[in-house]
């Protein structure tokens, strides 16, 4: 058995946990059990199993990518482009990851993502996201510009938002799109 595509002491560990099919004959070695023990790692995202004959499996995988951070019953989790919650005990250089707060599933994380990507809104600049009880999410920028958002029409506001931002005329610290047809821009 060969694993690759991620780190070797990862590689390895994935390796050992299969070791118990290593005397089985390849024809009889079923693709479930060895994808029952690649889905315990949570921030794989894609794998591909390949049996090479007469005795060897290759395990190609590939890591989620780490989207941001968040914190769950007191540890911090990254939040993986599979839609998975990943413990970070693995895993470093990951401090420069937005923060998000409230309570939303990672699937509602990588949706509002995907339609962040599509804004003109740079998201490596982004250092904190809140998802509120409400459906409402506000973002706080590593340049302390607050932006909170209306719980409709994310895609519209974006492009408000971005039009403000790139105003040269723009020094305020908060907008305000929660009232519809309304724009609050302020110094708090």
């Amino acid at each position: 058995i060969e694993v690759v595509g991620l780190n070797e002491q990862i590689n390895i560990e994935i390796e050992q946990n299969l070791n118990f099919i290593k005397n089985t004959n390849i024809f009889f070695i079923d693709n479930e059990v060895i994808e029952d023990q690649i889905n315990k790692y949570n921030f794989i995202e894609k794998y591909n199993i390949s049996k090479i004959y007469p005795s060897k499996i290759v395990l190609e995988l590939q890591q989620a990518d780490f989207l941001a951070q968040t914190i769950k019953n007191n540890k911090i989790y990254l939040i993986g482009s599979n839609n998975n919650f990943i413990e970070v005990e693995r895993f470093n250089n990951y401090e420069n990851l937005p923060i998000v707060y409230g309570k939303f599933t990672a699937e509602k994380f990588t949706s509002f993502k995907k339609i962040l990507n599509q804004s003109d809104l740079n998201y490596n600049n982004i250092r904190e996201i809140f998802f509120y009880p409400s459906g409402r999410i506000d973002i706080k920028t590593k340049d302390n510009l607050l932006i909170k958002f209306p719980i409709q029409n994310l895609e519209e506001a974006l492009i408000i938002v971005s039009k403000i931002i790139n105003n040269e005329n723009f020094n305020n610290n908060l907008i305000d799109l929660r009232v519809s047809n309304q724009l609050i821009l302020s110094n708090e």
